[in-house]
């Protein structure tokens, strides 16, 4: 028996239990059954199957489901604005820019299209600029700003058609520029491009087939050809730049979805490093680390320290009677008893080693640890399993040794404390099992 040590068995007198405020020091994780913060919801599951699936197949239609839709646009919305702003305002001025070739293609209707420009489109344009940044649709800006182009193409083909000079036909090419800029500099999403230069070309065909004459069919032709080409290629390159940048975006997307997963995994690796399987309690490498950081602070503080060790009696008759899935069953009962039984900050629960369990009470005082581990002790009886190969007790009972040591004591140790709590659990299998025995060495 060890030295200095005082005896203490607990019989059926409860000791009521003092609260503990020491801070929590387990590290979170070694219940297997527990969520994690990183855990997958069933949303961000499916929406990592629907990445996969449109990296996979392609998204030739540049749509996605309705989710992922929405926060592609609601992650590129804030540089899309800055663009389209930016737009708005340099074609504020070049659209001015028209006046020129207003004065020089159309001089006789010059004055119309200055108060067009300048007094209707111009306040047009800085009302849309003003709406863009106050819409909160990413969607809607998008179509706004495809308003603006044909608001532009609208006046370009009033001011052809109310001329009746003899270049006004000619000057229906002036819709290029717009088809243009919109596409290329503004940037404009795919799909609202394709309704605006489709909308363009049938301007231009309606105004080209009332201005039409011998004299300047072949310059309509060529303009109408230019109007064409100028659309198609712009709309490819309003394509393929949406098209990338709707790639990059699921790339980037599927890294952060594999990251968290990865993260996941390491962090059930480290769960599952710290955990018994079986159990679904701490393993001994666990207890150690935790022993460690628990003896640090109650060495600074001053407290107490109580340790319990906890075996199932008679645990390889129950095993040769009822073979090993039960045992394994008897096990997990009386883990998940233990985990009801001592369920306070501080505390920890571990398997120590085949049927024997260990638990560390920080802060705890023998009284109040030998009151709990009574507790454990009946609530493993009152399971009422069965044990028929037991020559002491009919059903499935614990014997429990309980030590308490102070850190800060000269010599003390976390080996001392085991020690101490192993020579308790032998006095108590010794006195007839189903019982506990306590060990204080602080004095």
């Amino acid at each position: 028996m060890l030295n200095g040590l005082k005896h203490l068995t607990v019989g059926l007198i409860e000791v009521p239990s003092i609260p503990n405020p020491l801070l929590d020091l387990r590290r979170p994780g070694f219940d297997l059954t527990a969520p994690t913060e990183l855990d997958l919801s069933p949303v961000q599951a499916e929406e990592s199957r629907e990445i996969d699936r449109l990296l996979e197949k392609g998204f030739r239609d540049l749509k996605f489901p309705d989710a992922l839709e929405r926060r592609y646009a609601q992650d590129h919305a804030e540089q899309r604005l800055k663009t389209l702003v930016s737009s708005g305002m340099l074609v504020t001025l070049l659209f001015n820019w028209f006046l020129m070739s207003d004065n020089l293609m159309v001089p006789d209707v010059f004055e119309l299209s200055l108060k067009l420009r300048l007094f209707i489109f111009t306040p047009c344009t800085i009302l849309g600029i003003y709406l863009i940044t106050k819409l909160p649709s990413p969607q809607l800006r998008e179509w706004l700003a495809m308003g603006t182009g044909l608001i532009a193409s609208a006046l370009n083909l009033f001011i052809c058609l109310s001329s009746k000079d003899v270049l006004a036909g000619a000057y229906l090419v002036s819709m290029v520029p717009i088809v243009m800029f919109s596409n290329a500099v503004a940037q404009m999403r795919f799909s609202p491009a394709l309704v605006m230069d489709s909308m363009i070309l049938l301007m231009f065909g309606y105004g080209a087939w009332i201005l039409a004459a011998p004299h300047n069919l072949p310059i309509l032709l060529s303009a109408g050809f230019t109007l064409l080409s100028a659309s198609v290629f712009t709309l490819y390159g309003c394509y393929t730049l949406e098209r990338d940048e709707r790639q990059n975006w699921l790339l980037h997307l599927r890294e952060k979805v594999l990251l968290q997963e990865l993260e996941l995994a390491n962090q059930h690796l480290d769960t599952v490093s710290r955990s018994d399987l079986l159990t679904e309690v701490a393993n001994r490498r666990h207890f150690d680390e935790h022993m460690q950081l628990v003896w640090e602070r109650a060495r600074l503080d001053g407290s107490d320290i109580s340790l319990m060790m906890i075996d199932v009696d008679h645990f390889k008759s129950y095993n040769d009677r009822y073979g090993h899935p039960e045992g394994d069953e008897c096990l997990k009962e009386v883990a998940a008893t233990l985990k009801r039984r001592l369920r306070r900050p501080g505390d920890l629960i571990a398997r120590f080693g085949g049927e024997e369990f260990i638990a560390v009470l920080a802060g705890t005082p023998l009284t109040t640890a030998a009151s709990a581990a009574e507790r454990v002790r009946k609530g493993v009886e009152h399971l009422n399993r069965l044990h028929a190969g037991s020559p002491t007790h009919a059903v499935v009972t614990v014997s429990i040794g309980v030590a308490c040591l102070r850190p800060n004591a000269p010599h003390a140790s976390p080996a001392q404390l085991i020690a101490a709590a192993d020579e308790a659990l032998y006095q108590a299998k010794s006195r007839g099992r189903n019982r506990v025995f306590a060990f204080g060495t602080n004095d």
